[in-house]
């Protein structure tokens, strides 16, 4: 994976104890490129305090290990037609499972599902360009389980994973 310098680029990052150690120049280079994923080696490397080749062998380093799992823009759902927002809870029983995966392949404005624990077993984040788009995804969601939907205000925090210390 080359760095993208793409425009309001963000970076997923994913840490697993399964992998080498994060140190502390690994972190702090973290951080700055989930801060501006367009930054130039140049100014990475001035942020960490490392010269342009180490910073670079540290960004390959950290794509090759799976910290660094991809760079994606962001982008505002409003600007591309999809103003409502929306978190659906679904109970959904085992053997339909699989019918969960085949909705998320097939429709793209389900942005997130994680599989949680409690009453729910998944919950969903649905971008809509109206209510009745919003019902039409809702209502193929309802096919498979039960399903409780609420319409999101507002967005309060949307942040980065952080690059804390081992110690924190």
């Amino acid at each position: 994976m080359r760095y993208p310098g793409r425009a309001g680029a963000k970076v997923a990052v994913t840490c697993r104890d399964d992998r080498t150690p994060l140190d502390e120049l690994d972190r702090q280079l973290l951080a700055a490129v989930q801060e501006d994923a367009r930054a130039s080696l140049t100014t990475l490397a001035a942020a960490i305090h490392l010269g342009v080749s180490a910073t670079r062998a540290r960004l390959k380093s950290l794509e090759e290990r799976g910290v660094i799992t991809g760079y994606a823009a962001r982008v505002d759902p409003v600007a591309c037609g999809l103003p409502l927002r929306a978190v659906v809870r679904m109970k959904v029983h085992g053997a339909l499972y699989d019918k969960v995966a085949a909705i998320l392949a097939r429709e793209p404005q389900i942005v997130r599902c994680v599989r949680v624990t409690g009453e729910a077993c998944y919950v969903v984040e649905v971008l809509a360009a109206d209510m009745p788009d919003l019902a039409r995804i809702t209502s193929d969601l309802a096919r498979i389980g039960s399903i409780t939907t609420d319409l999101v205000y507002e967005v309060v925090a949307d942040r980065a994973v952080p690059s804390l210390s081992p110690s924190a």
